[in-house]
């Protein structure tokens, strides 16, 4: 009798230890995922490398392309009344 109630004990202790795991394994993915979604933000800086104006259609927008990085492009559409600025802040 005394051994029957031993081997049940044991048997619920690690039944409370395996569930008390797979929350652990779940929390530890939550705060994962959360470190995914919040990455930091920064802010990069872009600078003008073309303008593009179509002067054949009147009131056409301005092209401005910015360069991030080598490889790393920006096009930003503007009013023709606007000036492309000389450099840009990328959130990245």
């Amino acid at each position: 009798m005394v051994l029957i109630f031993i081997f049940l004990s044991l048997y619920i202790i690690s039944l409370k230890n395996t569930f008390l795991f797979d929350s652990n394994y779940k929390t530890s993915n939550k705060l994962k995922n959360n470190n995914l979604i919040n990455k930091k933000k920064y802010l990069t800086e872009c600078k003008l490398l073309n303008e593009k104006i179509d002067r054949k259609v009147i009131d056409s927008e301005r092209q401005c392309y910015y360069s991030c990085a080598e490889d790393d492009i920006v096009r930003v559409d503007t009013s023709i009344g606007y000036p492309c600025q000389p450099f840009i802040l990328e959130e990245r």
